[in-house]
Parts: structure tokens; C-alpha cells; sequence
């Protein structure tokens, strides 16, 4: 028992940074002081974080250790197997820390000096970046993990996620953004050179959305609005519910989100030729000084849009509200939802593109013409195509 309360003084004693944390069973943990073995070369790693578990404590037998990152330059076989030595002929938790101590001194000492001064410098250049960064007044709020190794940039709403890359240029990589992927942020989000300039080009891209943002709120509050399911700041379309037998995709242009938009009919092939005539009959009168909605309703010859509702009966279901007529799923492997609709008002079946296309060419004889493959509906046997070129 003696021996036992001596090790735990001769553990404070020595190593004052490693804690009891646990007497069943015997744990300690905190951290290894090494600087003062080799503080004349001025290696800036003063201190290892490890975990102690001692099962069978007075005896070593079954020790385990776990270290901290700080030396993970030093982690391979020959340590470890001086370790496991270690382990083996110390009798004693102190005299263990203390042997530990010596070693990994030692394999600091033989290190090449280059490694320890380049991972010196970028902690060094990290900490210069995130103090200017904090001073900077830019209305953008910045937070952090505990290990400040993931920082997270916010203004308005929108939000963009920084990961630190120790010893690697650039210094950030982008895990995550609001921001669409567009031409004008591909240069920015792959050279992050710093988190001063992020900021500033973050929020220049946050203030340079605002405009197509505020279009696609508009068609939010205003259209039965179908996709995406969940729509996100990053999503530049919208697909705009306009009969039981029809839909609209609206792609705007982030970087002038009044031109004319990307507009894709989706739907019975009777419903989608007839609304692709009106749009050439009208697209003459485009005016981008109004807002998209409003030139939608004029381009489309609606004055209002349907309103939302929240069931129909089956034979109204609208588009995205029935299950595909192959796959018996409403969204497809790539989270589409069905953009074909039989032309029969009596079937008016929902079909992915991709799984009719698919059914049609497993049937002999169906014609391929122009990219089209034409057959019959797989329901109501009525003629049905869909392009092949998914």
C-alpha cells in the first residue's frame, strides 16, 4: 500500500500535469512536460497529451497508452517497440513517465530540425491569420471547433465551412457552402490562402447573391413549388407546379438573376409542346428590368399560379405526388422526382425519365428516332417516348 501511495507522489512530484482520473481502474491522464529536456534547440512541442490505464495496478501487465497528436511525426514501428519495452521493465508508474519522458526527448533530439520549425512556423501563421481575421470589421461571423481546426464563416443567413490543413498549401479547404457552384467561386474556394481574404470574398459573395436570392423567394412565396424538396441557398432552380399534367424547371443565372432563365417543360408531351409554343410566341417580350416571376406569368400566360394544396384525390395527384409508375419510388437515384406523365388523361401515370427510358428499351420494336425512343405506356398502353440521352 506504501508503495503504492509513494508512486502517486512520485507521479505529481515529477509529472505535475498528468491527473489521476480514475482509481478502477488506475488511469492518469494529462499531459508529458519534454521541453526541458531539449529546450536549447527551441523545438516548439513543450508538451505530449497522453492516457494512462493501468488494469492490474501495482502490476504493469495489460498497461495501455494513448498519445495525443502532438507526436504523431514520431508514431512508427521502432517507437512503438521501445515503448512496448518500456512497458515491460518498468516497475513503476513514475519511473515509466519518466523513462517515457527520456525517449521521446531523444527521438525529438534526432529529428530533422526543418520539420520541427516548418510545423512551428504554420501554428505561428495560423495564429497571425485568425488574430487579423477576428479584427477584421466585416459583419461576418466567425466560429470555431475546440481543436480550431474547422472554422465556420455566417452572414444573413449563409453560411461557408473552413478546414485547417496542417503543413499544406493552401492552408483551408472548403468542407461545406452555401454558395452555388458557379465559375465565379470555383478559383476562390481552391485557393484558400487565408482567412482574412475568405472573408472578404465571402461576403462579396453573399452581397453578389442577394439579388438572385431574393428572385427565388419570390417564386417560393408566389408557386406551388415542387423541387427542390428542400430547398437550399446553394439551389439556383426551382420546379414550379403548373397543372396535374405539367411542371416547370426554372434555372435563374446567380450572377444576373433577371435575364431569361434555363426553362425546362416537364410532363405529358401533349401539355409540354403546347407550353413551348406559347413561351416562342412570347419570348420576344422578356424584360429584365422586372422581376422573374413577373416575366413568367407573362412568358407563360398565367396571371396567377396555382396555390399549394395539400392532398388531391389520386386522379388529380399532381406531378411529384405520385410514386413512379416503374420504380414505384417518387425520387429517383438521383433525388429527381418524375418528369414524364403519360398523355392518356385517363392513365396521366408519373414516370422518371431515366426508368422509362429504361422499360422502352427492353421492348422489342420500339423506334429510336432523333434521341427519342417511342413506345406504349407501360399502363394504359398508349403511345409514350422519352429520351435516351439521360
Amino acid at each position: 500500500m506504501a508503495t503504492k501511495v509513494n508512486d502517486y507522489e512520485t507521479v505529481l512530484e515529477y509529472h505535475p500535469e498528468m491527473i489521476l482520473t480514475s482509481e478502477s481502474p488506475v488511469t492518469w491522464q494529462g499531459f508529458l512536460i519534454i521541453s526541458k529536456l531539449y529546450a536549447a534547440r527551441e523545438i516548439h512541442c513543450p508538451r505530449v497529451k497522453l492516457k494512462l490505464v493501468v488494469p492490474n495496478y501495482p502490476s504493469l501487465g495489460n498497461m495501455q497508452i494513448r498519445f495525443g497528436r502532438q507526436i504523431v511525426f514520431l508514431r512508427n514501428r521502432e517507437f512503438s517497440r521501445k515503448v512496448k519495452q518500456l512497458m515491460n521493465d518498468s516497475q513503476t508508474v513514475s519511473s515509466f513517465l519518466t523513462q517515457l519522458q527520456l525517449l521521446i526527448g531523444k527521438y525529438m533530439c534526432n529529428m530533422n530540425d526543418q520539420a520541427f520549425s516548418t510545423d512551428y512556423e504554420s501554428i505561428n501563421d495560423f495564429l497571425q491569420d485568425l488574430k487579423a481575421a477576428l479584427q477584421n470589421p466585416s459583419g461576418v461571423q466567425l466560429s470555431s471547433d475546440q481543436s480550431l481546426s474547422v472554422v465556420k464563416l455566417s452572414l444573413r443567413g449563409v453560411s461557408l465551412t473552413l478546414q485547417r490543413c496542417n503543413n499544406i498549401k493552401p492552408p483551408w479547404k472548403v468542407v461545406f457552402s452555401d454558395l452555388p457552384k458557379i465559375p465565379a467561386f470555383e478559383g476562390f474556394e481552391k485557393n484558400v490562402t487565408n482567412l482574412t481574404v475568405t472573408i472578404t470574398k465571402f461576403k462579396w459573395g453573399v452581397e453578389l447573391l442577394e439579388k438572385a436570392w431574393e428572385q427565388l423567394k419570390e417564386i417560393d412565396r408566389n408557386c406551388w413549388v415542387i423541387g427542390p424538396l428542400e430547398p437550399k441557398r446553394s439551389h439556383m432552380y426551382r420546379r414550379i407546379h403548373l397543372s396535374q399534367s405539367l411542371s416547370v424547371t426554372v434555372t435563374i443565372d446567380p450572377l444576373n438573376p433577371t435575364a431569361l432563365p434555363g426553362i425546362q417543360f416537364l410532363g405529358s408531351d401533349n401539355e409540354v409542346k403546347k407550353q413551348k409554343d406559347d413561351v416562342s410566341n412570347n419570348i420576344h417580350n422578356w424584360n429584365e428590368n422586372c422581376s422573374v416571376l413577373k416575366n413568367l406569368r407573362i412568358l407563360l400566360n398565367m396571371y396567377d399560379f396555382p396555390e399549394q394544396q395539400q392532398s388531391l384525390e389520386d386522379e388529380e395527384a399532381i406531378i411529384g405526388s405520385r410514386e413512379c409508375g416503374i420504380c414505384f419510388f417518387t425520387k429517383s437515384d438521383t433525388d429527381e422526382l418524375p418528369d414524364k406523365i403519360c398523355n392518356n388523361e385517363r392513365c396521366m401515370k408519373h414516370f422518371h425519365s431515366v426508368c422509362l427510358a429504361r422499360w422502352l428499351q427492353t421492348k422489342a420494336g420500339n423506334l429510336i428516332v432523333f434521341g427519342y425512343i417511342h413506345g406504349t405506356c407501360p399502363h394504359c398502353k398508349e403511345h409514350i417516348s422519352c429520351s435516351i440521352r439521360q
